[in-house]
């Protein structure tokens, strides 16, 4: 009875160590930071193969073999592996926002596994863009970077920006149509005067 007692305590104690294992790392960061998501699930250097996805929209992102060269996925931006296969993405912006899982493919004989991490980028960014003029003497210079600041509207704020658009559009039309049937009429009118 005692034996079985701590067979079931012991189980609890894996249970509650998986559940610690999977929980996810959340990353706070800046726009336009470079930023290295580390992976968890790497306990040593003996696995199979390691694969990031981004979850919100399943989308693979990037994977490697034993040592072999990088696969990379049709994710619409460049990523890389960093120290310890850890995901690196230049310069993120909010669209990069979610969370992403690493999976670590075993050897045979060992168990899968794989860790998250959620990003969270700031809104607020900021774009940098360097300009090259050439001068008439074709010499090329490079004007100091510019900095704009992107307001991100939502999607009611834009369709009420297009329809209003619209209705402005057919205002105009419909005036420009009454000057030149004015015009006509008033041409039509000084040409029977002349008869």
């Amino acid at each position: 009875m005692y034996k079985r007692c701590l067979h079931v305590n012991l189980g609890w104690v894996y249970i509650l160590a998986s559940l610690v294992r999977s929980e996810s790392l959340v990353i706070h960061v800046d726009c336009n930071e470079d930023i290295s998501m580390k992976c968890d699930a790497i306990e040593d250097k003996s696995y199979r193969s390691i694969t990031w996805y981004k979850l919100n929209n399943r989308t693979g992102i990037i994977r490697r073999s034993d040592d072999e060269k990088p696969q990379f996925y049709e994710f619409p931006r460049p990523a890389r592996f960093g120290m310890r296969d850890s995901l690196v993405l230049p310069r993120v912006r909010p669209e990069d926002a979610g969370t992403y899982l690493c999976l670590i493919r075993a050897n045979i004989g060992q168990t899968n596994r794989e860790s998250k991490v959620t990003l969270n980028v700031s809104t607020d960014c900021v774009i940098q863009t360097t300009v090259a003029v050439t001068a008439w003497q074709g010499v090329t210079h490079s004007t100091p970077q510019c900095t704009m600041h992107l307001v991100e509207v939502s999607v009611i704020w834009t369709l009420c920006g297009f329809l209003i658009l619209g209705l402005v559009k057919i205002t105009l039309c419909l005036i420009s149509m009454q000057v030149v049937r004015n015009i006509k009429r008033r041409h039509s009118r000084g040409k029977q005067q002349q008869w």
